[in-house]
């Protein structure tokens, strides 16, 4: 259980860092060949690299539960103790983005939920899920506005740190380290899943799905705290229609997944929590301390009715 543990903390590091490394060796590399990195920063911040590599990883390894509800953890995640502490910490509300930007991830949930229907997505459905992400893409890049303040903190990013190392190379590094690191991790889940009574679906949400995106508190938190909102808000939406379509498309194409009550609770939390958010910036036009509390009660109360499952 020790090794496990370890595995799954060592896991999220490496993939923590193979992230970095990889969006600013892709930020490099468009700036040296004129590359526009506002498509950057659409597609990069949005489907969040680590995760995206630990859900691939877990459904190349037949772990498919593991790979849905890692996914879908990674929404919950990022809406409850990321979202939930820059709302707690942030000295005012943050204010809501288009009203566009908030309903888009309504359809990408939708699809998700019939795709889900009967607890399976087969490679058919995970292309079409994939061309629903698409088009939120496309509606993101049309927007603009949400787009291009990913893209500015990514060209910042790009400017700090391993300045000497080649962009080609640290992209390959990075992606390398991201694979490494999803690797290593979902050996960790696997283990844990093993040598408990927990379900695959939990442990790919609970464990994987949260270590994996430790780095998203930090990437919701620092903005609201330099005045960046935007930029915050732009990641929470944007990682709801990657991860309820794209990545779970994707991962459908790797290998067909079977999904089971474990992980669709994580699916119908994620669902719950985007609900709670969209309705307070629609409602009110902003998110303050009273929607973090809720969000991280929501969090809590799934964490424990799902380990029961």
């Amino acid at each position: 259980m020790v090794l496990a543990v370890l595995l799954l903390l060592g896991g999220a590091a490496v993939l923590t860092a193979g992230a970095e490394a990889a969006i600013r060796g892709a930020s490099r590399f468009a700036q040296a060949h004129r590359i526009s990195p506002f498509v950057l920063g659409a597609l990069l911040f949005g489907l969040d690299l680590e995760s995206l590599g630990a859900a691939l990883v877990a459904a190349g390894r037949g772990q498919t539960s593991i790979a849905a509800g890692e996914a879908f953890g990674t929404i919950v995640f990022l809406f409850s103790a990321a979202f939930g502490a820059a709302l707690l910490v942030s000295r005012k509300p943050v204010p809501a983005p288009s009203l566009e930007m908030v309903l888009l991830p309504a359809l990408a949930l939708a699809t998700g939920a019939m795709t889900l229907n009967d607890h399976v997505v087969t490679r058919l459905e995970g292309g079409g899920l994939i061309g629903i992400y698409l088009l939120y893409i496309a509606a993101v890049i049309w927007e603009g506005h949400t787009a291009q303040m990913k893209a500015e903190e990514i060209e910042r990013e790009s400017r700090e740190g391993l300045r000497k190392l080649p962009p080609v190379v640290l992209l390959l590094v990075g992606l390398g380290l991201v694979y490494l690191g999803a690797t290593v991790l979902v050996d960790g889940g696997i283990r844990i899943l093993d040598r408990t009574s927990l379900a695959a679906g939990f442990v790919g949400a609970a464990l994987i799905g949260a270590l994996a995106s430790l780095d998203e508190v930090l990437l919701e938190v620092i903005p609201v705290l330099r005045g960046m909102p935007e930029l915050a808000t732009g990641n929470l939406f944007g990682t709801v229609a990657a991860f309820a379509t794209g990545v779970i498309g994707l991962a459908a194409l790797v290998r067909p997944l079977e999904v089971d009550s474990a992980a669709n609770s994580a699916f119908i939390a994620a669902s719950i929590l985007y609900t709670v958010v969209a309705l307070a910036f629609l409602v009110r036009g902003r998110a303050g301390k009273a929607v973090g509390l809720i969000v991280l009660f929501v969090y809590a109360l799934w964490l424990l009715l799902a380990a029961r499952i």
